[in-house]
């Protein structure tokens, strides 16, 4: 989850606008956002494949957590899931 603002601790995953298996590049919208005060679209940080959609719609996360997966189409299942096991927040990291 993004930070997108001074005092965000939390987001709302409003909608995917990409599904799983959909190439994107870095900069294309991905996800709406909603705090308490704003609605965003969020963009892609990085080219790939959106491999994984890690927080449904309607999902409230704090910031930094893992929202989804977006690598090459290569990269074997079972290293997504090693990912998505072993993943801390920023914060905590």
């Amino acid at each position: 989850m993004p930070k997108l603002g001074m005092t965000m601790t939390q987001g709302k995953v409003v909608d995917w606008k990409v599904t799983e298996g959909e190439p994107v590049e870095e900069g294309d919208e991905i996800f709406g956002i909603e705090t308490e005060k704003i609605t965003n679209a969020c963009e892609a940080p990085a080219s790939g494949v959106l491999r994984r959609q890690v927080a449904a719609a309607g999902t409230t996360l704090p910031v930094g957590a893992l929202i989804g997966i977006i690598a090459d189409e290569d990269t074997p299942e079972a290293d997504i899931d090693s990912f998505i096991a072993k993943f801390k927040p920023e914060e905590e990291a």
